[in-house]
């Protein structure tokens, strides 16, 4: 099979021929369809995970299960399928044993059986879920990563009718995040720096726009104020800023990596309103479907820019430099 292959830390993935995987038990192979490219990619391009070389990257794949290993029953040779980041726990450590496995610290997943920047991928059926009726590969693929990821964020922030949602980086997840909030019915403006944005923010269905500049806090309590700030935005700066724009209350949802900095916040900010900070990375399981769902229904469009896997090195440097607009995915022919 034709694979984009990581042989060096910082240089070009390398289209090569590699063997085809074979399925062990609790395993399938799946031909790959549409594979998302995420900024995780770049900090495995530059060695953050520290992963044992060479390997195939892709934590955003979608296709077609062509084999089946021993012991898998619950899907079956051509059922359409995307693969999440953790696939598999032990099984039987606490975290497991209360059916969390995800958060097994031996939790198994792309790094260790190859992603799906390939022809064919091997993963755990633990780790498959099944794509609803109608809905295009391309579409899928960064729900597996992405779209998982803000709905988590957003069910874990426990939204209640009538209340009031800010969405904080308007990139590759914010841009999920704001229609997923708005399809399960809140009132969701989108707080942004880029004045350009607004026309295709309104378009996406925020309820209002936020222009702001670096510390948005004061203009968002300024509008009123927000129960629920959904962050995807790198800088510490402005999900600092952005608690003090929390109602009584509040719950600020941080899923967006910070690499300029720690949080400061005002602990009285904290104390006298009652507000709350909390991280959110993918969860329940139930969260990735009611994503798919809503993006099968129309609910929910992706703005994707696709290319060929022959272009890998080409998206990886577009992505780096800034310039992917919101999600891109690898096709495979």
């Amino acid at each position: 099979m034709r694979a984009a292959v990581i042989t060096k830390y910082n240089s070009d993935w390398e289209l090569k021929t590699v063997p085809d995987p074979r399925p062990s038990a609790g395993q399938v192979v799946i031909k790959i369809h549409a594979s998302g490219m995420c900024g995780t990619d770049l900090h495995v391009h530059h060695g953050a995970f520290g992963l044992p070389l060479p390997i195939v990257a892709g934590h955003e794949p979608a296709g077609e299960i062509v084999e089946l290993g021993p012991g898998v029953v619950d899907f079956k040779v051509g059922d359409r399928v995307g693969v999440h980041w953790n696939q598999k726990g032990c099984g039987r450590c606490r975290v497991c044993q209360t059916g969390d496995q995800a958060h097994c610290a031996q939790a198994q997943s792309w790094m260790h059986i190859g992603g799906g920047n390939s022809e064919l991928m091997l993963a755990w059926a633990s780790g498959c879920t099944l794509l609803p009726e109608g809905l295009d590969y391309a579409a899928a693929a960064p729900i597996f990563c992405a779209g998982y990821t803000v709905m988590s964020g957003l069910r874990n922030a426990d939204p209640k009718p009538g209340e009031r949602v800010a969405v904080l980086g308007l990139g590759g997840l914010g841009h999920l995040a704001l229609q997923f909030s708005r399809a399960v019915g809140l009132e969701t403006w989108a707080i942004t720096g880029q004045a350009d944005k607004v026309p295709e923010l309104k378009a996406m269905g925020a309820s209002e726009v936020l222009v702001t500049g670096a510390e948005p806090g004061k203009a968002m309590t300024d509008a009123g104020g927000f129960d629920i700030v959904l962050s995807t935005t790198n800088s510490s700066k402005q999900v600092s800023s952005a608690v003090g724009g929390l109602r009584l209350n509040g719950r600020l949802m941080s899923m967006g990596v910070t690499p300029d900095g720690p949080l400061t916040i005002d602990t009285m900010t904290l104390l006298l309103g009652q507000r709350q900070i909390r991280g959110s990375s993918q969860d329940e399981r139930s969260d990735l479907v009611e994503a798919l769902a809503l993006v099968a229904a129309g609910k929910v469009k992706p703005r994707l820019e696709t290319y060929p896997i022959t272009k890998v090195n080409e998206v990886r440097e577009r992505l780096a430099s800034g310039k992917v607009r919101y999600r891109a995915v690898l096709l495979h022919a």
